[in-house]
Protein backbone atom coordinates (compact mmCIF):
# COMPACT_ATOMS: atom_id res chain seq x y z
CA UNK A 1 0.00 0.00 0.00
CA UNK A 2 1.07 3.54 -0.84
CA UNK A 3 1.37 5.75 2.09
CA UNK A 4 -0.98 8.72 1.96
CA UNK A 5 -0.16 12.04 0.48
CA UNK A 6 0.00 14.45 3.13
CA UNK A 7 -1.74 17.47 1.28
CA UNK A 8 -4.24 18.70 3.30
CA UNK A 9 -7.51 17.34 2.61
CA UNK A 10 -11.42 18.56 2.50
CA UNK A 11 -11.60 18.97 6.13
CA UNK A 12 -8.47 21.14 6.40
CA UNK A 13 -10.33 24.23 4.79
CA UNK A 14 -13.18 23.72 7.38
CA UNK A 15 -11.51 22.87 10.43
CA UNK A 16 -8.95 24.96 12.65
CA UNK A 17 -5.62 23.99 12.79
CA UNK A 18 -2.02 24.26 13.16
CA UNK A 19 0.46 26.85 11.82
CA UNK A 20 2.83 25.54 9.21
CA UNK A 21 5.68 25.38 11.94
CA UNK A 22 3.75 23.10 14.68
CA UNK A 23 3.58 20.04 14.74
CA UNK A 24 -0.03 18.43 14.84
CA UNK A 25 -1.01 16.55 17.67
CA UNK A 26 -3.21 13.83 17.63
CA UNK A 27 -5.38 14.74 20.94
CA UNK A 28 -8.41 12.35 20.32
CA UNK A 29 -11.73 12.60 19.01
CA UNK A 30 -12.77 16.47 18.45
CA UNK A 31 -16.60 17.95 18.55
CA UNK A 32 -16.47 18.69 14.89
CA UNK A 33 -18.03 15.60 12.99
CA UNK A 34 -15.32 13.85 10.35
CA UNK A 35 -16.99 11.62 7.91
CA UNK A 36 -14.89 9.58 5.05
CA UNK A 37 -16.18 8.23 1.50
CA UNK A 38 -14.03 6.02 -0.63
CA UNK A 39 -13.90 5.68 -4.31
CA UNK A 40 -11.87 3.14 -6.51
CA UNK A 41 -10.92 3.93 -10.09
CA UNK A 42 -9.90 0.84 -12.16
CA UNK A 43 -8.30 0.49 -15.35
CA UNK A 44 -7.00 -2.30 -17.85
CA UNK A 45 -3.37 -2.15 -15.54
CA UNK A 46 -3.97 -1.06 -12.37
CA UNK A 47 -6.77 0.10 -10.08
CA UNK A 48 -6.40 3.00 -7.11
CA UNK A 49 -8.95 3.97 -3.87
CA UNK A 50 -8.92 7.84 -2.95
CA UNK A 51 -10.25 8.18 0.04
CA UNK A 52 -11.82 11.66 1.14
CA UNK A 53 -12.06 13.25 4.97
CA UNK A 54 -14.55 15.71 5.20
CA UNK A 55 -16.44 17.46 8.08
CA UNK A 56 -19.97 18.52 6.40
CA UNK A 57 -22.89 15.83 4.99
CA UNK A 58 -23.40 19.17 2.86
CA UNK A 59 -20.36 18.87 0.57
CA UNK A 60 -21.22 19.23 -3.09
CA UNK A 61 -18.28 17.53 -4.44
CA UNK A 62 -14.48 15.61 -3.49
CA UNK A 63 -11.07 16.87 -4.99
CA UNK A 64 -9.41 13.71 -5.44
CA UNK A 65 -5.99 15.62 -5.92
CA UNK A 66 -6.47 16.07 -2.15
CA UNK A 67 -7.75 12.53 -0.92
CA UNK A 68 -5.31 10.29 0.33
CA UNK A 69 -4.85 7.63 -2.29
CA UNK A 70 -4.33 3.48 -1.76
CA UNK A 71 -3.12 0.77 -4.15
CA UNK A 72 -5.58 -1.71 -5.55
CA UNK A 73 -9.14 -1.93 -4.30
CA UNK A 74 -8.67 -0.27 -0.92
CA UNK A 75 -11.78 -0.34 1.54
CA UNK A 76 -12.78 1.67 4.92
CA UNK A 77 -14.08 1.21 7.92
CA UNK A 78 -14.82 3.42 11.09
CA UNK A 79 -15.31 2.85 14.60
CA UNK A 80 -14.09 5.25 18.22
CA UNK A 81 -13.63 8.25 16.27
CA UNK A 82 -10.54 6.48 14.06
CA UNK A 83 -10.36 5.73 10.37
CA UNK A 84 -9.20 2.74 9.15
CA UNK A 85 -8.47 1.29 5.79
CA UNK A 86 -7.66 -2.06 4.46
CA UNK A 87 -5.52 -2.65 1.73
CA UNK A 88 -6.32 -3.62 -1.56
CA UNK A 89 -2.88 -4.94 -2.95
CA UNK A 90 -1.52 -5.95 0.97
CA UNK A 91 -3.16 -7.78 3.79
CA UNK A 92 -2.57 -4.95 5.92
CA UNK A 93 -5.33 -2.93 7.72
CA UNK A 94 -3.88 0.77 8.76
CA UNK A 95 -5.64 2.52 11.59
CA UNK A 96 -5.88 6.76 11.15
CA UNK A 97 -6.70 9.69 13.66
CA UNK A 98 -7.96 12.79 12.08
CA UNK A 99 -6.05 15.53 13.36
CA UNK A 100 -6.69 19.01 14.05
CA UNK A 101 -5.73 20.62 10.18
CA UNK A 102 -7.42 17.94 8.76
CA UNK A 103 -4.69 15.58 7.99
CA UNK A 104 -4.51 11.94 8.23
CA UNK A 105 -1.93 10.51 10.89
CA UNK A 106 -1.65 6.84 10.96
CA UNK A 107 -1.44 5.31 14.56
CA UNK A 108 -1.26 1.70 13.63
CA UNK A 109 -0.78 -1.41 11.67
CA UNK A 110 -1.16 -4.87 11.24
CA UNK A 111 -1.59 -8.17 8.94
CA UNK A 112 -3.45 -10.49 8.27
CA UNK A 113 -0.57 -12.60 6.13
CA UNK A 114 -0.36 -15.15 8.43
CA UNK A 115 -3.94 -16.45 8.08
CA UNK A 116 -3.23 -16.32 4.11
CA UNK A 117 -4.64 -12.91 2.98
CA UNK A 118 -3.44 -10.93 -0.24
CA UNK A 119 -5.37 -7.79 1.18
CA UNK A 120 -7.54 -7.08 3.99
CA UNK A 121 -11.25 -6.45 2.45
CA UNK A 122 -13.01 -4.61 4.98
CA UNK A 123 -16.60 -5.50 3.31
CA UNK A 124 -16.05 -8.66 4.44
CA UNK A 125 -15.00 -7.03 8.05
CA UNK A 126 -17.79 -6.55 10.99
CA UNK A 127 -16.73 -3.73 13.43
CA UNK A 128 -18.49 -4.99 16.62
CA UNK A 129 -17.47 -1.90 18.97
CA UNK A 130 -14.19 -0.13 19.74
CA UNK A 131 -12.39 -3.57 21.12
CA UNK A 132 -13.63 -6.35 18.77
CA UNK A 133 -13.91 -6.91 15.08
CA UNK A 134 -14.60 -9.91 12.92
CA UNK A 135 -12.97 -10.60 9.80
CA UNK A 136 -14.12 -13.39 7.12
CA UNK A 137 -12.10 -16.13 6.97
CA UNK A 138 -12.53 -19.14 4.29
CA UNK A 139 -16.56 -17.93 3.90
CA UNK A 140 -17.37 -19.87 7.59
CA UNK A 141 -14.33 -18.69 10.27
CA UNK A 142 -13.71 -15.10 11.24
CA UNK A 143 -10.63 -13.91 12.47
CA UNK A 144 -11.04 -11.94 15.92
CA UNK A 145 -8.82 -8.58 16.48
CA UNK A 146 -9.18 -5.70 18.46
CA UNK A 147 -8.84 -2.21 16.59
CA UNK A 148 -8.37 -0.50 20.06
CA UNK A 149 -4.87 -2.32 19.92
CA UNK A 150 -4.33 -3.58 16.58
CA UNK A 151 -3.76 -7.16 17.66
CA UNK A 152 -5.13 -10.10 16.12
CA UNK A 153 -6.84 -12.43 19.34
CA UNK A 154 -7.85 -15.44 17.62
CA UNK A 155 -10.05 -17.12 15.06
CA UNK A 156 -13.44 -18.94 15.52
CA UNK A 157 -15.31 -21.19 14.27
CA UNK A 158 -19.14 -21.68 13.20
CA UNK A 159 -20.05 -24.77 14.61
CA UNK A 160 -23.02 -26.50 11.79
CA UNK A 161 -22.37 -24.32 9.26
CA UNK A 162 -22.28 -26.80 6.26
CA UNK A 163 -19.51 -25.75 3.40
CA UNK A 164 -21.66 -27.40 0.97
CA UNK A 165 -25.30 -27.71 0.41
CA UNK A 166 -26.83 -29.55 -2.68
CA UNK A 167 -23.85 -29.28 -4.78
CA UNK A 168 -23.52 -25.11 -3.99
CA UNK A 169 -20.78 -23.54 -1.73
CA UNK A 170 -21.41 -21.13 1.57
CA UNK A 171 -20.77 -17.74 1.32
CA UNK A 172 -20.03 -15.06 3.67
CA UNK A 173 -22.36 -12.09 3.51
CA UNK A 174 -20.75 -8.61 3.09
CA UNK A 175 -20.58 -6.05 5.92
CA UNK A 176 -23.86 -4.56 4.37
CA UNK A 177 -25.64 -8.02 6.07
CA UNK A 178 -24.24 -7.66 9.58
CA UNK A 179 -25.40 -6.19 12.83
CA UNK A 180 -25.18 -5.73 16.37
CA UNK A 181 -27.73 -5.34 18.41
CA UNK A 182 -28.36 -6.38 22.24
CA UNK A 183 -24.69 -7.39 22.82
CA UNK A 184 -25.23 -9.94 19.69
CA UNK A 185 -23.77 -9.89 16.10
CA UNK A 186 -26.04 -11.13 12.86
CA UNK A 187 -24.47 -12.16 9.81
CA UNK A 188 -26.35 -14.04 7.09
CA UNK A 189 -24.74 -16.99 5.29
CA UNK A 190 -26.23 -18.42 1.84
CA UNK A 191 -25.29 -20.77 -1.09
CA UNK A 192 -24.89 -20.29 -4.43
CA UNK A 193 -22.53 -21.79 -7.26
CA UNK A 194 -19.35 -19.99 -8.72
CA UNK A 195 -21.09 -17.83 -11.16
CA UNK A 196 -23.23 -16.38 -8.35
CA UNK A 197 -26.43 -17.50 -10.75
CA UNK A 198 -27.64 -20.80 -8.92
CA UNK A 199 -28.68 -19.75 -5.37
CA UNK A 200 -29.89 -22.31 -2.81
CA UNK A 201 -33.90 -21.07 -2.02
CA UNK A 202 -32.76 -20.91 1.73
CA UNK A 203 -30.08 -19.28 3.80
CA UNK A 204 -29.05 -18.75 7.49
CA UNK A 205 -28.68 -15.80 9.85
CA UNK A 206 -25.83 -16.94 12.49
CA UNK A 207 -26.15 -15.10 16.20
CA UNK A 208 -22.65 -14.60 17.50
CA UNK A 209 -22.44 -13.64 21.30
CA UNK A 210 -19.74 -10.08 21.58
CA UNK A 211 -19.36 -11.40 24.85
CA UNK A 212 -17.15 -14.56 24.02
CA UNK A 213 -17.39 -14.28 20.15
CA UNK A 214 -19.45 -17.68 20.35
CA UNK A 215 -21.46 -19.17 18.15
CA UNK A 216 -25.12 -19.23 19.82
CA UNK A 217 -27.07 -20.26 17.12
CA UNK A 218 -27.94 -20.71 13.38
CA UNK A 219 -31.24 -19.55 12.13
CA UNK A 220 -33.07 -21.00 8.80
CA UNK A 221 -34.15 -18.36 6.52
CA UNK A 222 -36.31 -19.61 3.77
CA UNK A 223 -34.84 -16.85 1.08
CA UNK A 224 -31.82 -17.39 -1.52
CA UNK A 225 -29.07 -14.80 -1.20
CA UNK A 226 -29.78 -13.00 1.76
CA UNK A 227 -26.93 -10.26 1.94
CA UNK A 228 -28.53 -6.91 3.27
CA UNK A 229 -29.34 -6.15 6.81
CA UNK A 230 -31.22 -3.24 8.45
CA UNK A 231 -32.97 -2.49 11.64
CA UNK A 232 -36.17 -0.62 12.34
CA UNK A 233 -36.80 2.18 15.46
CA UNK A 234 -37.65 -1.08 16.90
CA UNK A 235 -34.76 -3.02 16.77
CA UNK A 236 -36.27 -5.28 14.51
CA UNK A 237 -34.00 -6.84 11.98
CA UNK A 238 -34.78 -6.64 8.02
CA UNK A 239 -32.56 -9.10 5.64
CA UNK A 240 -33.01 -9.42 2.07
CA UNK A 241 -30.62 -10.16 -0.74
CA UNK A 242 -28.59 -8.67 -2.99
CA UNK A 243 -28.62 -8.44 -6.71
CA UNK A 244 -27.29 -11.79 -7.80
CA UNK A 245 -30.18 -14.23 -6.68
CA UNK A 246 -32.34 -11.84 -8.74
CA UNK A 247 -31.26 -13.11 -12.55
CA UNK A 248 -31.98 -16.77 -11.95
CA UNK A 249 -36.14 -16.28 -11.24
CA UNK A 250 -36.29 -13.60 -13.85
CA UNK A 251 -35.03 -16.18 -16.47
CA UNK A 252 -36.44 -19.90 -14.90
CA UNK A 253 -39.75 -20.13 -13.62
CA UNK A 254 -38.41 -22.60 -11.24
CA UNK A 255 -36.21 -20.46 -9.74
CA UNK A 256 -36.44 -19.39 -5.86
CA UNK A 257 -38.44 -16.25 -5.64
CA UNK A 258 -36.64 -13.44 -3.54
CA UNK A 259 -37.69 -12.31 -0.07
CA UNK A 260 -37.28 -10.66 3.04
CA UNK A 261 -37.18 -11.45 6.57
CA UNK A 262 -37.48 -10.16 10.02
CA UNK A 263 -36.16 -10.99 13.48
CA UNK A 264 -38.45 -9.35 15.78
CA UNK A 265 -36.74 -6.57 18.69
CA UNK A 266 -35.31 -9.03 21.83
CA UNK A 267 -35.80 -11.96 19.94
CA UNK A 268 -33.41 -14.78 18.27
CA UNK A 269 -35.91 -16.31 16.24
CA UNK A 270 -37.49 -15.58 12.84
CA UNK A 271 -40.79 -13.83 12.75
CA UNK A 272 -42.08 -16.52 10.01
CA UNK A 273 -45.66 -15.00 10.09
CA UNK A 274 -44.00 -12.02 8.69
CA UNK A 275 -41.60 -13.45 5.75
CA UNK A 276 -42.69 -11.79 2.40
CA UNK A 277 -41.78 -11.23 -0.94
CA UNK A 278 -42.10 -7.99 -2.27
CA UNK A 279 -42.58 -8.32 -5.60
CA UNK A 280 -46.10 -8.03 -4.99
CA UNK A 281 -45.80 -4.70 -3.96
CA UNK A 282 -43.93 -3.19 -7.37
CA UNK A 283 -46.01 -4.84 -9.63
CA UNK A 284 -44.98 -8.33 -9.80
CA UNK A 285 -41.26 -7.63 -10.46
CA UNK A 286 -38.14 -9.05 -8.78
CA UNK A 287 -36.42 -6.84 -6.05
CA UNK A 288 -32.85 -6.87 -4.22
CA UNK A 289 -31.17 -4.79 -1.60
CA UNK A 290 -34.47 -3.96 0.55
CA UNK A 291 -33.13 -1.42 3.28
CA UNK A 292 -35.03 0.05 6.11
CA UNK A 293 -35.47 4.05 6.54
CA UNK A 294 -38.13 5.23 9.12
CA UNK A 295 -41.62 5.54 10.03
CA UNK A 296 -42.59 1.73 8.23
CA UNK A 297 -40.75 2.72 4.89
CA UNK A 298 -38.31 1.29 3.04
CA UNK A 299 -36.37 1.05 -0.07
CA UNK A 300 -35.55 -1.73 -2.76
CA UNK A 301 -34.48 -1.47 -6.05
CA UNK A 302 -36.70 -3.40 -8.41
CA UNK A 303 -36.15 -4.82 -11.97
CA UNK A 304 -37.97 -3.41 -14.89
CA UNK A 305 -37.71 -5.31 -18.19
CA UNK A 306 -39.60 -2.95 -20.37
CA UNK A 307 -36.03 -2.37 -22.09
CA UNK A 308 -34.71 -5.86 -22.13
CA UNK A 309 -34.92 -8.64 -24.55
CA UNK A 310 -36.09 -11.76 -21.92
CA UNK A 311 -35.51 -15.07 -23.65
CA UNK A 312 -32.82 -18.39 -23.17
CA UNK A 313 -30.20 -16.26 -24.77
CA UNK A 314 -30.06 -13.46 -22.30
CA UNK A 315 -27.36 -13.78 -20.52
CA UNK A 316 -27.77 -13.15 -16.37
CA UNK A 317 -25.57 -9.82 -16.45
CA UNK A 318 -27.92 -8.39 -18.18
CA UNK A 319 -30.22 -8.40 -15.00
CA UNK A 320 -27.71 -8.36 -12.37
CA UNK A 321 -25.28 -5.63 -14.30
CA UNK A 322 -27.32 -3.87 -16.22
CA UNK A 323 -29.24 -0.35 -15.56
CA UNK A 324 -32.61 -1.63 -15.75
CA UNK A 325 -33.02 -1.37 -12.23
CA UNK A 326 -35.46 1.42 -10.00
CA UNK A 327 -35.50 2.14 -6.77
CA UNK A 328 -38.81 2.13 -5.24
CA UNK A 329 -40.48 3.37 -1.80
CA UNK A 330 -42.49 0.72 0.18
CA UNK A 331 -44.22 0.84 3.20
CA UNK A 332 -44.58 -2.69 4.71
CA UNK A 333 -47.54 -1.05 7.13
CA UNK A 334 -49.56 -0.33 4.42
CA UNK A 335 -48.19 -1.97 1.06
CA UNK A 336 -48.16 1.01 -0.60
CA UNK A 337 -45.05 1.41 -2.87
CA UNK A 338 -43.78 3.81 -5.91
CA UNK A 339 -40.60 4.36 -7.49
CA UNK A 340 -38.64 7.51 -5.95
CA UNK A 341 -38.95 10.25 -7.51
CA UNK A 342 -35.84 11.88 -9.34
CA UNK A 343 -34.13 8.67 -9.95
CA UNK A 344 -34.01 7.62 -13.44
CA UNK A 345 -32.81 3.78 -13.74
CA UNK A 346 -30.32 2.40 -12.32
CA UNK A 347 -27.85 -0.40 -11.54
CA UNK A 348 -29.44 -2.94 -9.06
CA UNK A 349 -26.61 -2.72 -6.82
CA UNK A 350 -27.16 0.51 -4.81
CA UNK A 351 -25.62 1.09 -1.67
CA UNK A 352 -27.30 3.77 0.87
CA UNK A 353 -26.05 5.12 4.08
CA UNK A 354 -28.48 6.08 7.09
CA UNK A 355 -26.39 9.05 8.68
CA UNK A 356 -27.74 11.44 11.57
CA UNK A 357 -30.68 10.72 10.09
CA UNK A 358 -30.58 11.19 6.42
CA UNK A 359 -30.59 8.62 3.87
CA UNK A 360 -27.04 8.97 0.81
CA UNK A 361 -27.41 6.68 -1.90
CA UNK A 362 -24.35 5.86 -3.54
CA UNK A 363 -25.50 5.30 -7.39
CA UNK A 364 -22.68 3.51 -9.63
CA UNK A 365 -22.80 4.07 -13.56
CA UNK A 366 -23.20 0.31 -15.15
CA UNK A 367 -19.08 0.33 -15.92
CA UNK A 368 -18.62 1.41 -12.63
CA UNK A 369 -16.56 4.85 -13.73
CA UNK A 370 -18.45 7.12 -12.12
CA UNK A 371 -20.64 6.97 -8.79
CA UNK A 372 -23.17 9.92 -7.71
CA UNK A 373 -24.00 10.49 -4.52
CA UNK A 374 -27.92 11.45 -3.82
CA UNK A 375 -29.90 12.14 -1.04
CA UNK A 376 -33.73 10.86 -0.55
CA UNK A 377 -35.65 13.58 1.15
CA UNK A 378 -38.13 12.79 4.08
CA UNK A 379 -40.71 13.37 1.20
CA UNK A 380 -39.44 10.72 -0.81
CA UNK A 381 -37.91 12.37 -3.67
CA UNK A 382 -34.31 12.43 -4.68
CA UNK A 383 -31.24 15.21 -5.23
CA UNK A 384 -28.29 14.66 -6.56
CA UNK A 385 -25.49 16.22 -4.45
CA UNK A 386 -22.23 15.49 -6.23
CA UNK A 387 -20.55 13.11 -8.43
CA UNK A 388 -17.32 11.05 -8.80
CA UNK A 389 -15.01 9.57 -10.40
CA UNK A 390 -14.81 5.37 -9.78
CA UNK A 391 -16.70 3.23 -8.04
CA UNK A 392 -18.00 4.92 -4.56
CA UNK A 393 -19.59 2.21 -2.22
CA UNK A 394 -18.35 2.97 1.69
CA UNK A 395 -19.40 5.90 3.28
CA UNK A 396 -18.67 6.33 7.02
CA UNK A 397 -19.05 8.64 9.74
CA UNK A 398 -15.86 8.67 11.52
CA UNK A 399 -16.81 10.62 14.74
Amino acid sequence: MRRPSPAPLLLAALLTGCSEDETPIDQGPQEKPVYSLATSIFSQGSSATYVSVFDSLDVTGLDLEKAYEHGGFATIGAVDGRLYVGGGETPEVIRYSVLDNGSLEETGKFSFANYGLTSAPLYLNHFVDGSSAYMSLEESRRIIWDPSSMQITGTAEAPGLAREREGLVVKSSYDRARVVRDGYSFQAFYWTDGTYYDFLPSSQIAVYSNADDSLVKLIDAPCPGLDVATQDEAGNLYFSNWVFSAAAPVLEDDAPDTCVVRIKAGQQELDTSWTRSLSAMVGGRQTAAFRYLANGVGVVAVFHSENVVINDQTEPNVITGGSHWKLWRVNLETGAAAPVEGLDFIAGGYYAFRIEGRTFLLLPTSDYAKTAIWELGVDGAAVKRFETLGWAYQFVKVR
